[in-house]
């Protein structure tokens, strides 16, 4: 009877580290897919030896490359979040087998889960890399092994072993330490409980020393933090503070749960009821932590980067975002499908003009360089990409960029130097290739589809690009090639958020030059205010407004005169009605 009851709890635990599993799987894959995105486009795994050596050379670096290698495996949802369910899932299985050790396999389940949970919110932060996971994942199974072990000589050699495992995890090793200095003065014998941790102690010193002044020529800030979590969040820095302290103190937890009778702590209810509060937790602050506007900019940005523009003005129109950085691809997406002046008000712009073009900041320079690639301002979105690539390395966009850039602009060596960077990946090899066979063509460079249209909208002749107020470029590169219509609509795109209507209607006679059949819509509502505010039309050259534009005019002066009497009732009724249009931001935002 008594062994029917061990077999039903220990699969019991299967059972439940299958539901961690997949709770695991289930958020990254259906609701935190866009933390995969982000950080698979933090970094470019290459295979290469040069590569390697950045990491080699230091203490942690070859967790940090492990992270990396795996992280790439990102840009696949499904692979992704199987990936980051296993890492998640594998500290409570180790567990499950020190447990095992320290209670001659009576385990304590209730404390198993607990590290796992603690480092699945923290993964809920889009900074939070999975080398840090790894790391105390490698903590876990080092100390699994340095008790495992029962024979004297053998346990020192296993310790003596601290300094590749201090070079392979960096300063994870210190959690080890004191992880198994706790342990030796709780569970070892007699003089053995100072023996052991006095033994790595010293082999811990003369490795910081060694590593310091000898081998890598660290500084000692460097190899006491390299590669812990640095994440600028108080949430986060609370678990990594909660996390570290329950692993180094987990000997004596272990101990005091073994002095209370396991027999009562392990019985299926208490197992059943304890695992459901610490998942219902787990689950309550998955929800409290998930942040859906950082979701859809982060989602704005894949579909930017994809170029998928269609799609990137509906999820903003659908689900808008009040952050800087989701306008700002919003309005880059109406710009490549040539709707900037049409569609402008369907989606939220809550930052007037600032979220046409971003200020030169290392803050901006994951995103700056897409208006001026845009509009053609090649150089200058050359410029960006490279600086990004300087500031935080190599990335898959800032390569991609510098692969295209140059080939507009003729660089063919230079060109062929990225796409042979992003021929050493896995998953843009193949985006490589394409372009390589461009690259050995350079005729099909200005047939290219999108390449081709960037060439014709090039400056004609050179300027000096106004670094600290970067809008003021574009009546530079309209004077230096007056038939960019993408530059000439982002000019007005920025007198309409500026609601600038006189200078925006001296412009419209320019239109039918550039090209224009009509007056895009925006332009015909400030048109329309110009003439309810002076009583005459301005030249609008040749061009005319369509009936439609004029007939929803009247109805919305006729229905902003009749809110006059109940105002509050009225703004809604007018945003509901009007709030696609540039009457409704000219008079309400």
């Amino acid at each position: 009877m008594a062994q029917k009851t061990k077999i039903a709890r220990k699969s019991d635990v299967y059972y439940l580290l299958t539901f961690f599993f997949v709770i695991s799987f289930g958020y990254f894959y259906w609701v935190g897919n866009y933390l995969l995105f982000f950080q698979e486009q933090q970094s470019l795994f290459i295979f290469s030896g040069e590569y390697f050596q950045e990491y080699i050379l230091k203490p942690g670096g070859f967790l940090e490359l492990a992270g990396k290698f795996l992280t790439q495996f990102y840009s696949i949802s499904i692979v992704g979040s199987l990936i980051l369910a296993t890492i998640l899932t594998l500290p409570a299985i180790v567990l499950l087998k020190i447990n095992q050790r320290l209670f001659s396999n009576k385990s304590f389940i209730l404390l198993l889960f607990i590290p796992s949970s603690l480092l699945l919110l923290m993964q809920t932060h889009y900074f939070h890399q999975i080398e840090y996971n790894l790391g105390f994942l490698m903590v876990l199974l080092y100390f699994l092994i340095s008790i495992l072990v029962q024979k004297k000589n053998i346990r020192l050699f296993v310790l003596a072993l601290f300094p590749l495992f201090y070079y392979l995890v960096g300063a994870y090793a210190w959690i080890f330490l004191g992880m198994y200095s706790l342990y030796n003065l709780f569970f070892e014998k007699r003089m053995l409980r100072f023996v052991y941790p006095l033994f790595l102690v010293g082999i811990a010193t003369v490795s910081f020393f060694v590593f310091k002044e000898i081998l890598f020529l660290q500084p000692s800030e460097q190899l006491i933090q390299f590669p812990l979590p640095i994440v600028d969040d108080k949430n986060h820095k609370f678990i990594l503070v909660l996390l570290t302290g329950l692993l180094v103190l987990y000997p004596l937890l272990c101990k005091i749960a073994f002095l209370i009778k396991p027999k009562r702590i392990n019985t299926r209810p208490f197992i059943l009821i304890s695992a459901l509060i610490i998942f219902s937790i787990t689950i309550l602050f998955l929800s409290k932590f998930y942040n859906s506007q950082t979701a859809r900019v982060i989602q704005l940005q894949k579909l930017a980067f994809e170029e998928k523009w269609n799609e990137v003005l509906e999820l903003h129109e659908n689900y808008p975002s009040e952050n800087l950085i989701g306008q700002y691809f919003y309005n880059i997406a109406l710009s490549e499908t040539d709707q900037l002046c049409d569609r402008l008000f369907n989606g939220r712009q809550d930052f007037s003009a600032n979220s046409l073009v971003l200020p030169w900041s290392s803050e901006h320079l994951n995103w700056g360089t897409y208006f001026f690639y845009s509009v053609g301002l090649i150089n200058e979105a050359h410029r960006w990409a490279y600086e990004e690539m300087v500031v935080y390395g190599l990335r898959p966009q800032n390569i991609k960029l510098l692969v295209k850039t140059n080939l507009i602009n003729g660089n063919l060596e230079m060109a062929n130097k990225y796409i042979n960077i992003l021929k050493k990946t896995i998953f843009y090899n193949d985006w490589a290739k394409e372009f390589e066979g461009i690259l050995n063509n350079p005729g099909l460079i200005k047939s290219h589809p999108k390449l081709g249209e960037k060439i014709k909208i090039l400056p004609k002749e050179d300027f000096f690009i106004q670094i600290s107020d970067p809008q003021n470029n574009i009546p530079l590169l309209l004077k230096s090639n007056p038939n960019n219509k993408k530059a000439f609509e982002y000019e007005m795109a920025w007198l309409l958020l500026t609601k600038d209507v006189e200078a925006i209607v001296n412009n419209i006679k320019k239109m039918k030059e550039l090209g224009y059949s009509r007056i895009p819509l925006h332009i015909e509502e400030a048109v329309l205010i110009y003439f309810n505010s002076k009583g005459q039309f301005p030249d609008l050259g040749g061009l005319s407004i369509s009936n439609k534009t004029q007939v929803r005019f009247q109805e919305y002066v006729a229905t902003f005169k009749s809110i006059r009497q109940n105002p509050s009732f009225g703004n809604k009724k007018m945003e509901e009605n009007f709030g696609n249009t540039f009457m409704y931001y000219f008079h309400f935002e």
